[in-house]
């Protein structure tokens, strides 16, 4: 009998574990909690514009994502935004879904049997399978188990006990917090070329960007504001509108939107790309707190978590 596996969080991470569990015969089923798969490379529509407003770009530096990339880009999936910021190159290039960030991971889910607005909010053992329960009362069962949500809210699923050991090294993993606001602009904000201000450290705000010049979208002086995480933190819980104040810092907007990113980077990692967890079936954690972060991370990490499953579940 075919085992049953299900990757719980369909950004890249969960997305390219699925991907390689379907091309070696491995039937799997991804749930996420989001209307759309994605999770931070997330892209969306606000009166009239588009705007990325997680995950910004991607760069490459491992072979092994390059391939992927490549592919993408001859496919005109993803393309070169800029070679650096502020006027500077690493020799690293900037890539950006064509379409917008979500584009990428809109194309992985594809074949792929994705059920997005599923929210799992238990992790039971029951012998040898897995129970996943969700808030609209269903329990699903599985064989084996990739998961790859922000570690916090991974523990908090785990209705079961692990090691003192594991438990600890996962405790470790923290994030950043990220307040990002969407705003259309009564006039066109002053921005170097590629139509990026980046501030390294920066505070209250580290990131500005044009998307009309990223080429995404039509309406023009859509701009996208990430706040520092030290910002972030000491103002996550007031109201949207004291955030946009300040964010906005005197710019005029005829519309705005505020999103809170909980999880928004890693900034304290575990060091290898997947962590498996001692228990009676198979469970892999996996995402950019794994080996290193940023996108290119989150995708190798999944990558890793789906071979380590594979070698549980195969002959």
């Amino acid at each position: 009998m075919q085992k049953q596996v299900v990757i719980i969080g369909a950004g890249i991470s969960g997305l390219m574990a699925a991907q390689h569990l379907r091309q070696v015969g491995i039937a799997v089923t991804v749930l996420d909690k989001g209307n759309r798969p994605g999770g931070r490379m997330a892209t969306r529509p606000f009166e009239g514009a588009i705007f990325d407003y997680g995950a910004q770009f991607f760069t490459v530096r491992h072979e092994r994502f390059a391939s992927f990339q490549r592919a993408w880009q001859a496919k005109g999936l993803v393309k070169i935004w800029s070679q650096g910021f502020n006027g500077q190159s690493d020799g690293h290039p900037r890539f950006i879904g064509s379409g917008g960030m979500n584009s990428i991971p809109a194309h992985l889910a594809q074949g792929i049997e994705v059920r997005c607005a599923v929210k799992v909010s238990r992790i039971l053992a029951s012998g040898k399978q897995w129970s996943l329960e969700t808030d609209f009362d269903e329990t699903l069962t599985a064989d084996a188990l990739i998961v790859t949500t922000p570690v916090p809210q991974t523990l908090n699923l785990m209705d079961f006990e692990i090691a003192d050991t594991e438990r600890a090294a996962l405790e470790r993993i923290e994030y950043d917090r990220c307040l990002a606001l969407m705003a259309i602009l009564e006039e066109r904000e002053d921005l170097p070329e590629p139509g990026v201000k980046q501030m390294l450290e920066g505070e209250p705000v580290t990131w500005i960007a044009d998307n009309q010049r990223k080429g995404i979208s039509l309406l023009s002086n859509a701009i996208t504001i990430h706040a520092g995480p030290k910002f972030s933190l000491e103002n996550w819980d007031k109201s949207a509108e004291d955030v946009a104040a300040q964010l906005l810092d005197g710019r005029r907007a005829t519309a705005w939107k505020l999103h809170r990113w909980k999880y928004s980077k890693p900034s304290v990692m575990h060091p290898e790309r997947c962590f498996t967890v001692t228990a009676p079936s198979p469970l892999v954690l996996a995402g950019d707190a794994f080996g290193e972060a940023r996108i290119e991370g989150a995708a190798l990490s999944g990558l890793s978590a789906a071979e380590r499953l594979q070698g549980l579940l195969l002959p």
